[in-house]
């Protein structure tokens, strides 16, 4: 790859929110097809490179995805990280996933054991910052645990889980999660649109209700 062009700063570039809005999980053996990857312009405004399809186990219903699973965290907890390094010509990517889980259940420390025993997990990260658009802003989607190098291999495992219930009737009670890979790109945007015409809220145990990202595209997220 050669550089293309530069890069300008908008003034609300400037003004732009961290952390995650939202995440969802899925383990690695329900990708089922090929990833393809959007070309510049086509859908409009994808500038290139980002993910159009990440084909899966079909849902149960037309346009549902099964197996994305929405992992709710407490407010201000969640983000990602992805530092790059690169030695004898070669470059690597460390990403972590962080989120904090509160109270200490049964419910919760069952799904903390599933993620500690999977064989693999990709996140889909939506951010709080925007495109800018101030007639129809729109929110942008990361994929953690695959990139177009390593592919599967860049999926993510569960790092650590620290949980405590404190000693103090104030103190915080809950489990910090993260999760881990290592890529050889930073992460690349996914351009979707799911359930688009109700956006509805779907269910905790399995959340369907990604939205639409980039303006003017037509996209559905592939499920079979």
């Amino acid at each position: 790859m050669a550089l293309t062009q530069g890069h300008a700063i908008a003034c609300c570039d400037r003004n732009r929110r961290g952390g995650i809005k939202r995440i969802w999980l899925m383990e690695t053996d329900k990708l089922t097809g090929v990833v393809s990857y959007a070309v510049l312009g086509t859908p409009t405004g994808a500038a290139g490179g980002e993910i159009e399809s990440f084909p899966t186990t079909p849902g149960t219903s037309p346009n549902e995805v099964a197996n994305w699973f929405e992992f709710e965290f407490e407010r201000g907890t969640a983000g990602f990280s992805a530092n790059a390094t690169r030695e004898n010509g070669s470059t690597m990517v460390n990403v972590e996933l962080e989120f904090y889980v509160p109270k200490i259940t049964e419910e919760i420390n069952t799904r903390l054991r599933e993620l500690t025993e999977s064989c693999g997990i990709y996140a889909l990260c939506e951010s709080y910052a925007d495109d800018c658009d101030t007639a129809d802003p729109e929110t942008y989607f990361f994929m953690l645990g695959y990139d177009k190098v390593f592919e599967k291999k860049a999926y993510l495992e569960f790092a650590s889980g620290e949980q405590t219930t404190g000693v103090g009737l104030q103190d915080a009670n809950g489990t910090a999660v993260k999760l881990a890979g290592i890529h050889a790109e930073y992460p690349r945007e996914v351009l979707i649109a799911l359930n688009a015409a109700t956006n509805v809220q779907a269910t905790t145990a399995n959340m369907v209700d990604f939205s639409q990202v980039t303006t003017g595209a037509n996209l559905a997220w592939t499920s079979n």
